[in-house]
């Protein structure tokens, strides 16, 4: 895996960070996109790459509504979310 994949542009290093910050929530692509003030289109491109290294969980219900949430199963998730709570501690 390459950090690059995870970090890859600032706006999905805010998204992650998002998401570490509430590691338990389930969102929705349109409510992501109002957050990083961006298009859900943009959304869809951001996510690529974190669904495809398993870090966050999609899908898809009733047509165009796209949920996703931090995979918390994922070592890589829980190595990223122990990484985040020391880094916001010092």
């Amino acid at each position: 895996m390459k950090l690059e994949k995870i970090f890859g542009s600032r706006m999905q290093t805010r998204l992650v960070e998002y998401m570490l910050q509430n590691p338990g929530k389930v969102f929705n692509q349109a409510g992501l996109a109002r957050f990083l003030d961006c298009s859900p289109s943009t959304i869809a491109r951001l996510i690529e790459p974190l669904v495809e290294e398993g870090i966050l969980l999609y899908e898809q219900i009733s047509g165009q509504m796209k949920i996703l949430a931090l995979n918390l199963e994922s070592e890589k998730v829980k190595v990223l979310v122990e990484f985040y709570e020391k880094i916001r501690k010092m």
